[in-house]
């Protein structure tokens, strides 16, 4: 059983605070489908998951946007504890059967240097989607180094790090129902 939201929780040697609670995320998360649904009806997208931190939010958000169509995940790597390394790896390529010809949902849990997506977006583009819609749960405006099309953001952030509803720690916190912030006082 996960933490309520009004409970400090441990991951690791650092504490963390509650942030956004599961409501505020289920109601956002319907909007951001709805508004998916609107802008591709009759459409048959492409769902292309950002691993491992999207999972929840792309699950919840491909259903609240009853939008039929496939999905395929990618996986990139540029975290480091909480710090991004601003080196980008791919380790899990997107499958070009699924993307070429197709409109693209690329969800994305968090985006904060723009880094990850800036190195990805090519990659994705040389495949020749129709279209790209960039969605992320998170932006950090002040924590971005690059610029990147962002379509559709859930909330916008201030630069702490977060955990929790697919984000993590060191591989701890993804399974929570809402999200953490760093608690630095500690």
């Amino acid at each position: 059983m996960s933490a309520p939201l009004t409970d400090r929780i441990r991951l690791h040697e650092h504490y963390f605070r509650p942030f956004l609670s599961r409501e505020q995320l289920e109601v956002r998360v319907k909007e951001l489908g709805m508004a998916l649904h609107d802008q591709l009806a009759g459409a048959n997208p492409c769902f292309v998951v950002m691993l491992k931190g999207a999972f929840v939010f792309a699950a919840d958000l491909v259903r609240a946007s009853r939008l039929e169509g496939e999905v395929c995940f990618v996986r990139t790597s540029s975290y480091s504890g909480t710090n991004t390394v601003g080196e980008v790896k791919l380790l899990i390529p997107p499958e070009a059967e699924l993307v070429r010809g197709k409109d693209i949902v690329l969800i994305e849990d968090i985006i904060d240097s723009g880094y990850t997506m800036k190195a990805f977006l090519p990659i994705l583009q040389q495949l020749e989607p129709r279209s790209i819609t960039l969605v992320t749960l998170l932006h950090k405006p002040d924590a971005q180094r690059v610029e990147v099309p962002i379509d559709l953001i859930g909330f916008t952030i201030p630069t702490k790090f977060v955990v929790g509803y697919g984000l993590d720690y060191d591989g701890l916190g993804r399974n929570l129902p809402a999200i953490y912030q760093l608690d630095e006082s500690y």
